[in-house]
């Protein structure tokens, strides 16, 4: 009888044991754009108060977006009969169905269901009533999901572009690291102050980075607001060196605070505009404290496209600012 090594054996069991199994098995890469959210729903749903609740809660006119007006993601209906095929690896997917005999609607998100870096929203309902409430009922909660999922893929392809390069801000005795991406430029970069942008004949995106010369031990929106202001104000000018950027004070502004990364923020969304110019723009604002220095961290991204959609410009700009991160002492 021929010997074999152990170590062979050993091997060649394993693969035979695990041929077929889920282990073996590596996904597909997710389809489709930035943005784009796929909805699987019966048609009569979709013209129905379901595909509303939809349209309205989970995808609506962004606000802080010069005209023309852009809703949150790129809705692609399809009837369940044709979800099939190259559809079910589609980066971000909503199911909706309803279930007779279900006791109460169910609201689930899996990861990876079908495609790498892919997310499913699924929503089932005993009827359809109860299925356009509980969509209205969660639509933020699954807007939230699905840009978080956005994000999270943008910061992965940013950070690949950038590859080892990083723009590196001096402040104190503290350094902070920014991705920097193929094709984006340092604009200045002084203690405690600096800015990258990407530009292209018909496009602007820029994100400024500042550290406060004082302490605090709590940020708020007024106080977000201010911050942000100053630096507008004297950090980024009109082509005529006279004006200047400035919140938008006509336009609502939106400001919320939450935790990611065991790290409080807070974060503040609305339009720019050129005082004494004509120029205009969205912008996202956060803050967060460093629990080090107790000195408030600033990141402000800016969006000018005068002639183009603004929303995926501003989602790559969101998704930049999130890779700032502390260098380790």
């Amino acid at each position: 009888m021929r010997r074999y090594p152990v170590y062979l054996l050993i091997m060649m069991t394993f693969l035979t044991s695990c041929g077929d199994s889920s282990l073996t098995r590596t996904l597909p890469n997710v389809t489709g754009t930035t943005g784009e959210v796929l909805v699987v729903m019966d048609k009569f749903m979709w013209d129905g108060s379901p595909g509303k609740a939809v349209r309205e809660y989970i995808s609506p006119v962004l606000l802080g977006l010069p005209q023309p007006p852009e809703p949150a993601f790129t809705l692609l209906p399809i009837r369940p009969e044709g979800f099939r095929d190259l559809f079910v690896s589609h980066r971000n997917i909503i199911q909706v169905s309803t279930t007779p005999g279900l006791e109460k609607p169910v609201v689930t998100y899996t990861r990876n269901k079908w495609a790498e870096t892919q997310l499913v929203v699924t929503v089932a309902a005993p009827d359809t009533a109860s299925l356009a409430a509980t969509i209205r009922e969660n639509g933020e909660a699954i807007r939230r999901s699905i840009n978080n999922a956005e994000r999270e893929r943008l910061t992965e392809w940013l950070t690949t572009s950038a590859g080892k390069e990083r723009s590196i801000l001096n402040a104190g005795d503290s350094k902070w690291d920014l991705v920097l991406p193929s094709g984006w430029k340092p604009d200045f970069n002084r203690e405690g102050i600096m800015m990258i942008s990407l530009e292209t004949p018909s496009t602007t995106q820029s994100v400024m980075v500042s550290v406060t010369d004082r302490s605090t031990s709590r940020i708020g929106c007024v106080e977000l607001a201010d911050l942000t202001q100053r630096r507008m104000s004297d950090e980024v000018k009109g082509p005529d060196g006279g004006s200047f950027m400035v919140i938008e004070k006509n336009v609502p502004v939106s400001c919320r605070s939450f935790r990611r990364n065991e790290t409080d923020y807070i974060e503040m969304r609305g339009l720019w505009t050129l005082e004494g110019g004509f120029m205009g723009g969205p912008f996202i604002s956060y803050a967060l404290i460093d629990s080090a220095t107790a000195r408030a961290v600033v990141v402000t991204g800016f969006v000018y496209a005068p002639k183009e959609e603004k929303r995926e410009l501003l989602r790559q700009v969101e998704a930049l600012m999130y890779t700032v991160k502390k260098r380790p002492e």
